[in-house]
């Protein structure tokens, strides 16, 4: 079976507006289903959309250009109100829950850097029209291309200040530094900003798993070159064209063993996996590695910061401690790292630097997934997510607990949990 993996290189960095040219210039036939997406979006009556082929550094680039009509509202700015409006359109549902996923990802990178709970964020840089546009559109086009996995090239972090209704700020800006900690990222000598907000949020889906941990990859796999796209931003670089370059690569299922398949469900399948799967929402199996050691002459803060730093490893799915008593009667971490097969030296080599243990235990383990899905909800008390996972007996579903933080009273919480599960649950 044939499948595709697409290929990211953020030559000038990489923009929503960057993102979906590189992609329309590789996939022109998405453009009608993207420009009918935006229409259900609702942001045609306030936008229009253009396609401007041109050069940058005298490559033939493709840009894709958003224009505010004189009459559009300004926005509010609100994520509860920017997510009512997507929740509440006429999108198709696939691509709705990715266009909420990603406006979630810019949501939880503001709260962050204002010490905000999610439902208090008010956007400023990515609350105009062309920011919901390059949303939607970057939404539409990874549902509609069908594409199996991605990776990309280090992101350029650009340097100097970048000017917000917070005053001067540095590059990389504080939410787009938010949603780039895990990703690989080089620093090309080149200044102004590189990576937007949005343009971040974009590499962040698309190279997490359905619980939002990272699988970042800067290896072009092997396979065939199918197509090739090139999105330009609006700036001149003086040195390389301002670009992100889109390789589609066919691959079939010996060169993704090969490869490793970076990008979106990396890990390799054994072949119980096709047999289990016979039976009715029965758990994928995949094949990882378990890392152990023990720490007994480390900090609870050291190894809690060490742990951080771990989880936060290429290839590294899961990382954990419980407390015990060892040899010499002392409190010890045993510490426990799930990873992926072929991330295994360099998690090792991770786990040997960032504590202090001396040996490692690795053993090949089986893992057992559910299906997961996440839902996005929004009620009178305001948005939350709903997680359900396809149990042999039925879906069941559980609320994010920070969305439901707010209301006073257990009784009150337990209720609108119930509430918000049900139409998930079977």
């Amino acid at each position: 079976m044939v499948k595709k993996h697409i290929y990211l290189e953020p030559v000038g960095g990489i923009a929503g507006d960057m993102f979906v040219a590189a992609m329309l210039d590789a996939f022109p036939a998405l453009n009608e289903s993207c420009q009918r997406d935006l229409s259900d979006a609702g942001l045609l009556q306030h936008v229009s959309i253009e396609r401007q082929t041109g050069h940058s550094q005298s490559l033939a680039v493709l840009r894709f250009v958003v224009t505010l009509n004189s009459h559009a509202p300004e926005h509010t700015g609100s994520y509860a109100q920017l997510q009512r409006l997507l929740a509440s359109s006429q999108l198709g549902e696939k691509v709705r829950q990715r266009a909420l996923s990603l406006l979630q990802l810019l949501a939880q990178a503001e709260a962050h850097v204002h010490g905000v709970p999610i439902a208090d964020v008010h956007f400023h840089e990515i609350a105009d029209w062309d920011s919901l546009v390059d949303i939607v559109a970057a939404a539409s086009i990874i549902e509609h291309s069908a594409i199996h996995s991605w990776s990309c090239a280090p992101l350029p972090l650009g340097s100097g200040l970048v000017s917000t209704q917070h005053g001067q700020l540095p590059i990389p800006a504080p939410a787009t530094a938010y949603l780039l900690n895990g990703l690989s990222v080089v620093d090309d000598g080149l200044p102004g900003e590189r990576v937007t907000p949005t343009g971040a949020a974009i590499i962040r889906y698309l190279l997490s798993d359905d619980d939002g941990r990272l699988s970042p990859s800067v290896q072009r796999p092997a396979g065939r070159l199918h197509a090739v796209g090139c999105g330009a931003g609006q700036r001149n670089l003086p040195d390389r064209p301002n670009i992100v370059r889109c390789s589609v690569i066919e691959q079939t299922a010996v060169s993704e063993v090969h490869a490793c398949r970076p990008g979106i469900d990396p890990l390799i399948s054994t072949p119980a996996e096709a047999l289990h799967n016979d039976q009715p929402n029965a758990p994928s199996i995949k094949q990882v590695v378990q890392i152990g050691f023990d720490i007994d002459d480390m900090t609870p803060e050291e190894i809690s910061v060490a742990l951080n730093h771990i989880r936060a490893g290429v290839g590294v799915l899961d990382a954990n401690f419980v407390l015990g008593v060892s040899k010499k009667g002392r409190a010890v971490f045993i510490v426990s790292v799930l990873c992926k097969p072929d991330a295994v030296d360099s998690v090792s080599a991770l786990c040997f630097t960032e504590t202090s243990t001396l040996g490692l235990r690795v053993l090949p383990i089986e893992r057992r997934v559910l299906e997961r899905h996440m839902h996005s909800v929004v009620d009178e008390y305001g948005p939350a997510n709903v997680k359900s996972a396809e149990r042999p007996e039925g879906t069941t579903s559980k609320v994010e607990s920070d969305d439901i933080s707010a209301i006073p009273g257990l009784h009150a919480r337990r209720l609108r949990a119930q509430q918000l599960r049900e139409p998930f649950e079977t």
